[in-house]
């Protein structure tokens, strides 16, 4: 009996499954066949056969079949010996087929057509229904099978005559039979294994899936985590290249000093734009829309992009406009940046201009060069990560290829559409489209100006940050600005008996508390109600949500010395 066993490797344990959910159709046609048969058997076997034949039938064959099925686990599991279970079903089977097979042939009534018929016709329907049901195990199929009909024919050849043909077609279509449940237990097994080969290839993309999803955490946590990190060293450049304006410097110093501010403020505006682009790609932060003169980015990116120009002697000019737009003001300026910088370096030794173009209620900012241009095959990717434009020869340009995916990116996020068009060897024209134009609102720059000069009255501010650099150029700065400070280390945190007039924190300081839950001890320690204003590198929107609910005022480091002034003006 073990030669009829189905390897393991043949997805036994799935065969098991399937077959333990076909007994109700088993059962239903074992028993109709049993009562017809059983009625057309009674004028030609004894009653006693009838008997011991019938009990087999209703009792025997369905409780041994139902504890068969019972015992195939809905889960895979070790426990569960498929060896024995499939020995047990070739048995049971067998064993039926041989019950079946000589009650049809003891039985077969000759002297009456209508009930050989019928008796011929029955045998033929549950061999063929078996084929499909126990075509699942087709080694149980041929052990039902072939005794079944095997003695039916058999018993048809001992009556002789023409009789010999019909025997002889009952074999034939007992090969049949064979053939059709072996047809069927290679198509399951074809099925399984696209079904198996489904599952672990569905498997690997969960996996694949989980590793992207780590990785893109892990690659969020980095950049939170540098966010805050190289936010501030230029927070605290900024501060202190402010105080050493008081100091005797000669005019060379001076222009070295405004070099100083100018390279930090433009290092600290990417900065800030580089790293919200994956905040806004997550949805973690929503854009700084503000309504603002579009001269004046492109006037700030274009005097950032002349010492390069000048450098590689690229004649860079821009079209003056009056346009006010509607969008968000820094990250628009990293666009412009990296257009005009790019055309700034494959265009050396040639002409690169920067204009407006106006377009039903939008406007395009549009960047000409005469440069090295791109064929249409690198047109086709030049917005994609690491695409450069000349990787190599002697005018190749230095960088990862991030810019322009980075414009991609940025341009997607403020629903900004980008046009190019390029000749090899002519140069390229860049287009950012979809600006949306705004009326001029009132002019309050002169209100602004004329408030950032005014002098504090004998103010106190209580400054705490954990970083001794910043700590110490507030400090230089708000004394400059003729502020009264108390500066306190956050290890070493000691109130002064007079509560002061404003609170500056950082918002992470490496104690207990953070900058905001210190404030509220603070205005619970004076019983009294002290404006606020918390700094952080990190500042979400929950942070920003949980400050303006506390009545506090935020910034987000790098501050420049002047956001600092305009805020603590704006918050006596």
């Amino acid at each position: 009996m073990a030669i009829l066993r189905i390897p393991p490797s043949d997805y036994t344990e799935d065969r098991a499954k399937l077959f333990a959910r076909a007994p109700a159709k088993i059962y239903f046609g074992h028993i109709a066949s049993f009562i017809v048969l059983t009625y057309l058997a009674w004028d030609v076997l004894p009653v006693f056969v009838l008997v011991v034949w019938a009990t087999w039938e209703i009792f025997g064959t369905p409780i041994l079949l139902h504890q068969l099925t019972k015992s195939v686990p809905k889960t895979s599991t070790t426990d569960f010996d498929l060896s024995a279970w499939q020995i047990r079903l070739h048995r049971l089977f067998a064993v039926v087929g041989l019950s079946w097979g000589l009650f049809v042939a003891l039985g077969l009534d000759v002297e009456n057509p209508a009930h050989f018929s019928i008796q011929m016709a029955i045998v033929a329907g549950a061999c063929a229904s078996a084929s499909r049901s126990l075509g699942i195990f087709r080694f149980s199929f041929y052990v039902y099978v072939i005794p079944f009909t095997g003695l039916l024919a058999l018993r048809i050849f001992m009556l002789g005559g023409d009789y010999i043909l019909l025997g002889i077609l009952v074999l034939i279509f007992m090969g049949m039979l064979c053939r059709l449940a072996n047809d069927t237990s290679e198509e399951l097994s074809d099925y399984l294994a696209t079904k198996v080969e489904n599952l672990d290839l569905a498997q690997k993309f969960e996996r694949a899936a989980q590793e992207a999803n780590a990785a893109n955490l892990a690659k969020t946590q980095f950049l939170v985590q540098a966010n805050h990190d190289l936010r501030q060293p230029i927070h605290a450049i900024g501060l202190l290249s402010e105080c050493l304006r008081d100091q005797s410097i000669n005019e060379e110093g001076r222009k070295i000093l405004d070099t100083i501010d100018t390279s930090v403020d433009n290092l600290a505006n990417l900065f800030k734009s580089l790293l919200n682009i994956t905040s806004l790609e997550t949805g973690a932060i929503q854009e700084d829309i503000s309504v603002f003169e579009l001269n004046d980015v492109i006037e700030q990116v274009v005097r950032q992009a002349r010492p390069e120009a000048r450098e590689h002697k690229t004649e860079l000019a821009h079209v003056a406009t009056s346009v006010w737009v509607e969008t968000d003001k820094a990250l628009l300026t990293s666009i412009l940046q990296n257009l005009v910088f790019n055309a700034v370096n494959y265009s050396r030794g040639k002409r690169v201009l920067v204009g407006v173009r106006r377009r039903h209620d939008c406007v395009s900012v549009e960047v000409l060069d005469q440069g090295s241009g791109m064929s249409e095959e690198l047109q086709s990717r030049v917005f994609c990560e690491f695409e450069r434009g000349n990787p190599e020869g002697p005018n190749r340009v230095e960088g990862l290829g991030l810019g322009l995916a980075i414009v991609a990116r940025t341009a997607k996020l403020l629903d900004f559409s980008i046009e190019l068009q390029s000749i090899e060897s002519r140069g390229s024209h860049l287009a950012l489209c979809d600006l949306k134009v705004v009326d001029k609102p009132i002019d309050l720059e002169q209100s602004i100006v004329s408030g950032a000069h005014a002098q504090p009255k004998n103010q106190t501010i209580m400054v705490i940050d954990d970083n001794p650099q910043i700590l110490a150029g507030l400090q230089l700065l708000l004394l400059k600005w003729n502020y009264e400070v108390v500066a306190i280390e956050p290890h070493s945190l000691s109130f002064p008996k007079t509560a002061p007039d404003v609170v500056i924190s950082d918002m992470h300081l490496n104690i207990e508390n953070n900058g905001l839950e210190l404030a509220q001890k603070i205005i619970e320690h004076y019983d009294q109600k002290i404006p606020t204003l918390i700094i952080s590198g990190t500042l979400t929107p929950e942070l920003e949500f949980s400050a303006k609910t506390a009545g506090h005022w935020t910034l987000l480091k790098p501050v420049s010395p002047r956001e600092l002034r305009s805020t603590l003006l704006a918050m006596r």
